[in-house]
């Protein structure tokens, strides 16, 4: 795995290295203030491009990634862009690099089980990359610890919204493995927050895919239905409309958004009906 000399930025005493990254971090620092996890997926987002950008060195490349592998969790909006970059590599073409891209994927965790197959695929490139393969699939697949799980059921009920929001979207990673953390998701699917609402909506059905709709999961589709924002309205429609005749007794909520303001979510909304309730 790449090592760096315990300083920061990674890059050590690389006058270049070190410039290139204070003036990334510096453009960073200036953005509009956000919550926490959006901050931590914009900055995630924004290193992974770094990763990718052919007209940098290797290096610095390599010192985003390391970066990214600092981050460890709060990293996971990072993995489709890190796995293109996995893809888009061959041999031991910028073996400094994929390693760095490997090691950012492994500390993620459960997010990153998405990039296993793409691990796979490159395990062949050479020894040190099969092994830091090994040690990352390794790592994404005992990431369902139960003490993680647990301690991230406690988060659902922090008073920090974005607490409660990284721990629904942490929970749903886990997948199957998480399913102790259904009550407590479906506690969730009251909250005051929309997104920490869509967040558990989206853990349970990860967590329980077979499992059918519950009365708690249309309510909080209920509430997006009043939302100010006009897509996320449309969004709740159309959700509910794919669950057909299983959300009834949504009828009348539905019923109420026929007059919507927004042409689409009248449309959306005279389809779901015919959905619920055919003639």
């Amino acid at each position: 795995m790449p090592k760096t000399d315990g300083t920061f930025p990674p890059g050590g005493g690389d006058p270049t290295m070190r410039a290139f990254l204070m003036t990334f971090l510096a453009a960073v620092a200036v953005l509009p203030p956000v919550r926490a996890d959006e901050a931590d997926d914009m900055l995630a987002r924004q290193l992974a491009a770094v990763v990718r950008d052919t007209r940098l060195t290797e290096l610095q490349r390599t010192a985003a990634a390391q970066i990214l592998a600092r981050m460890g969790p709060k990293a996971s909006a990072a993995v489709p862009q890190l796995m293109q970059q996995l893809e888009r590599l061959r041999g031991t073409e910028f073996a400094r690099l994929q390693e760095a891209v490997i090691e950012a994927l492994g500390v993620v965790g459960p997010a990153a089980r998405p990039a296993l197959p793409v691990l796979a695929r490159a395990a062949d490139r050479g020894i040190y990359i099969e092994i830091a393969v090994k040690r990352t699939a390794a790592a994404i697949l005992s990431g369902g610890d139960d003490r993680d799980v647990a301690g991230l059921i406690e988060q659902l009920s922090s008073a920090d919204t974005s607490l409660r929001l990284r721990a629904a979207k942490a929970l749903g990673a886990y997948g199957a493995a998480a399913v102790v953390a259904a009550p407590s998701l479906a506690l969730v699917l009251g909250d005051r927050d929309g997104d920490v609402r869509r967040a558990a909506i989206t853990a349970l059905r990860l967590i329980q895919p077979d499992a059918p709709v519950s009365r708690e999961i249309l309510q909080a589709y209920v509430y997006d239905l009043i939302d100010a924002d006009d897509a996320i309205r449309l969004q709740a429609v159309r959700a509910l409309g794919k669950f057909g005749p299983a959300a009834a007794t949504v009828v009348p909520a539905l019923e109420a958004r026929l007059n919507d303001a927004d042409k689409d979510v009248r449309k959306a909304v005279t389809e779901a009906l015919a959905r619920i309730s055919p003639p």
